[in-house]
């Protein structure tokens, strides 16, 4: 039997619809994620940029040493 009988005899039964149609409905929700996750790229990218340029290890020693000194003079 081919592999084109087969579709047709899943088409001509009702279990076979039923399968086409969440097939149908999968592939749209694959391709809305795939949509939203590069359309949220861009964004998260540039925050997570962000949090790493405060976070550098140079930043973190600038503020060490500022509480210390704020400790200091209190």
């Amino acid at each position: 039997m081919s592999i084109f009988n087969l579709i047709r005899a899943a088409f001509a039964e009702k279990k076979g619809a039923v399968t086409v149609d969440w097939v149908v409905l999968t592939a749209a929700v694959v391709i809305l994620s795939i949509g939203a996750i590069s359309a949220l790229d861009t964004g998260i990218g540039q925050m997570i940029d962000s949090i790493n340029e405060q976070l550098t290890y140079s930043k973190v020693l600038e503020a060490a040493e500022e509480a210390q000194e704020e400790a200091a003079t209190e």
